[in-house]
């Protein structure tokens, strides 16, 4: 118990600047990762292979937005060679607890070294700007973050630079061909049809990517309560809009989309659930490709026709 209280104290007085330049560490057969979410879990297993160990702070399938470093996580997060975490608050307190790691473990943020002009800002309940952390659903920001993630890894270990490097072309040209994928499949949409409604700010990014209009019930974090003005709101968005579809979110519970639904009918315009889309996490058992490819099917089957 008292190493646990001293590793905390160091946490609270210790700062660290993050950079977008690799780290460097000292070279060792098997470095050990982790990473914040499954998401960026899934990025690093692709390019680093059997040459590292992986781990991840949050439990699969949980929504980041909600999540708080236990003293245990802390530990774990203090036992590795390198965190990598998304950044934008994506994963709440956690975040707060990395920038307080200090000279224990490094940390570096995929967020701040995307370009500033490819990141998407809303207005949080204060009418502040945030900005939405979900870059993830855009391939091409996607490819931004394995090259970034593979001069990590070569700084980490230079004797297997080379195949760091080598598995970033190929998740590349995987990613490539995924972006063709998705952009053959909206085809089937009629272009009045391309609109996306979900309980909370995630698809701002494969929107703009392929020219969907995106409508939600809050911002960019889950963290937030929704009212019955948000409900009535967005109700005469889509009712104006004539939109007929919404989607449910694998992280999130129905309840505030099934109530918009319901709003909708009581005022005579009815909306079907066109399916459940993965926000904030893959998926049981999805790597980013599967993850991707479900939510397309899933938007693509639910309206391509009224």
């Amino acid at each position: 118990m008292k190493k646990i209280y001293l590793i905390i104290s160091i946490l609270l007085i210790s700062f660290m600047v993050v950079s977008c330049q690799p780290k460097t560490f000292k070279s060792q057969d098997k470095s050990v990762i982790m990473s914040s979410n499954e998401i960026i879990d899934d990025l690093v297993k692709s390019i680093g292979g059997n040459f590292i160990e992986t781990n991840t702070a949050m439990r699969k399938g949980n929504d980041p937005h909600f999540y708080t470093a236990t003293e245990r996580d802390i530990i774990r997060i203090t036992d590795s060679s390198l965190i990598i975490y998304n950044g934008g608050s994506l994963e709440g307190r956690l975040e707060w607890a990395l920038s307080k790691i200090g000279n224990i473990t490094p940390a570096v943020s995929i967020m701040d070294c995307l370009p500033k002009d490819k990141l998407i800002y809303d207005k949080n309940q204060n009418n502040e700007d945030v900005v939405n952390p979900h870059f993830w659903h855009d391939p091409k920001l996607w490819k931004i973050a394995a090259h970034f993630i593979a001069d990590n890894l070569a700084g980490m270990n230079k004797v297997n630079e080379q195949v760091y490097f080598q598995n970033e072309e190929i998740l590349l040209y995987i990613l490539d061909n995924l972006d063709k994928y998705i952009k053959e499949q909206i085809k089937k949409i009629p272009a009045n049809n391309r609109v996306i409604v979900t309980e909370h700010d995630g698809f701002a990014y494969f929107g703009r990517a392929y020219g969907f209009k995106t409508y939600y019930l809050q911002g960019v974090s889950t963290s937030g309560e929704i009212s019955s003005a948000d409900i009535n709101n967005l109700a005469d968005v889509l009712i104006e809009n004539n939109v007929t579809t919404l989607f449910l979110e694998a992280t999130l519970p129905d309840k505030n989309i099934r109530l918009l639904q319901s709003t909708l009918k009581a005022r005579g315009h009815f909306v079907k659930i066109g399916g459940t889309l993965y926000s904030d996490t893959l998926g049981y058992n999805n790597d980013y490709k599967t993850m991707m490819h479900h939510n397309v099917d899933t938007i693509v089957k639910a309206l391509s026709s009224k």
